[in-house]
């Protein structure tokens, strides 16, 4: 082989160098990119967090925003799912557990004040048996006292039905009750059962109302079901407005 030959084989290809150099670039520059995107999302949930909670929270829910990319979402004001979560929300009598809803439509009118709307609102709420057992314990007076605060433990018996099984200190027995939903956010509570219990206790166990007030972000329960993990309500909204 010539020398000549010898020297065209090794010289490198030019284009193909370049090529690879233009692609590195252009990868260092989507994750450039993406690094931006995803700490303008974190930034944005922190702030939407803070507004949300002047909705009515006692404490300020984790947000997640959905979509990507988050910066177009920026820039037209407009983002596609917020999923909100909060715990342990005071409400009147009872004490909610978990709320999670997923909000869609953000419309988004100032980004100084961070206000905007919420177009819809669905997701649920739970009370978990321990809430529930206090409450119970709470407003059914002559069955508080038997239970010295300990209060009740309560299982499912049912789609929409509770059981407890009581040791008091001058007898034993268990009480089955179900939950309904009345009308707007009131619940039912209403004995379908029992046994092993003195007629002078039944009689303030057979029926009772709880008023859950206002929710935040103007969720309305829709419909109750009993579930192993508690009573678990349905709740939506719509058009709600966030922000100052």
């Amino acid at each position: 082989m010539t020398p000549t030959v010898t020297r065209i084989m090794r010289r490198p290809a030019r284009g193909g160098s370049r090529g690879r150099r233009y692609l590195l670039i252009i990868v260092i520059v989507i994750a450039l990119l993406v690094v931006l995107d995803f700490g303008a999302r974190v930034v944005a949930q922190n702030i939407m967090a803070t507004q949300i909670q002047k909705q009515g929270l006692p404490q300020k829910p984790d947000v997640s925003i959905g979509g990507f990319p988050f910066l177009t979402q920026v820039a037209s004001k407009n983002f596609q799912q917020v999923t909100i979560s909060t715990s342990n929300l005071p409400e009147g009598p009872v004490t909610i557990t978990k709320v999670t809803v997923v909000a869609t439509g953000i419309r988004l009118k100032s980004y100084s004040s961070a206000s905007g709307t919420i177009t819809g609102l669905s997701g649920t709420v739970l009370i978990s048996f321990d809430s529930l057992g206090n409450t119970l314990s709470q407003q059914f007076g002559p069955l508080g006292q038997l239970l010295n605060g300990a209060g009740l433990h309560l299982t499912a018996a049912g789609p929409n039905e509770v059981k407890a099984s009581l040791d008091l200190v001058v007898t034993s027995g268990s009480a089955t009750w179900r939950v309904t939903r009345v009308s707007g956010n009131q619940l039912h509570i209403g004995l379908v059962g029992s046994s092993g219990l003195p007629s002078s206790l039944l009689g303030s166990i057979q029926s009772l109302n709880v008023q859950i007030p206002k929710l935040p972000l103007g969720l309305t329960i829709d419909s109750v079901k009993v579930t192993p993990s508690g009573v678990v309500g349905h709740v939506s909204g719509h058009n709600v407005p966030f922000g100052s």
